[in-house]
């Protein structure tokens, strides 16, 4: 079935650095957040991603703020062609709050900014949008 999925990721900066978001068992990274299911506004979705992977509750996120929109076509390995439109928004989170991850196969980790450039973000169209 050919589909375009429309996710939220989402910008988290704390100083200099970005938090960004890499699967356990790869070598990208890419900014939280998730699929938007029917139903949901893109509010709704950034609450609910940022509970399922980090443990947040709705009130440590603040300041919710649309940054752009990106469109990003690939190919996985088995081939298969994935298109998905991304709504990208930064919020605030409280400066003591504890990162950790709350899925198995994803972790996160504080990045540089000027050090993006440095490391495979996907997709790479999204660096100028978090610089």
């Amino acid at each position: 079935v050919n589909t375009i999925k429309i996710k939220v990721r989402i910008i988290i900066k704390k100083e200099d650095k970005v938090l960004l978001c890499f699967p356990k068992k790869d070598v990208f990274y890419f900014l939280p957040g998730g699929s938007v299911e029917y139903g949901d506004n893109f509010e709704e979705t950034i609450y609910k991603e940022m509970n399922e992977e980090l443990g947040f509750k709705r009130e440590d996120i603040t300041d919710i703020s649309y940054v752009n929109y990106l469109e990003h076509m690939y190919k996985t390995v088995d081939k298969k062609i994935h298109h998905e439109l991304n709504m990208i928004f930064s919020v605030k989170i409280p400066k003591n709050i504890n990162i950790k991850s709350q899925e198995n196969h994803i972790d996160f980790k504080w990045i540089d900014i000027k050090d993006i450039d440095n490391i495979k973000l996907l997709p790479e169209k999204i660096v100028p949008l978090i610089k």
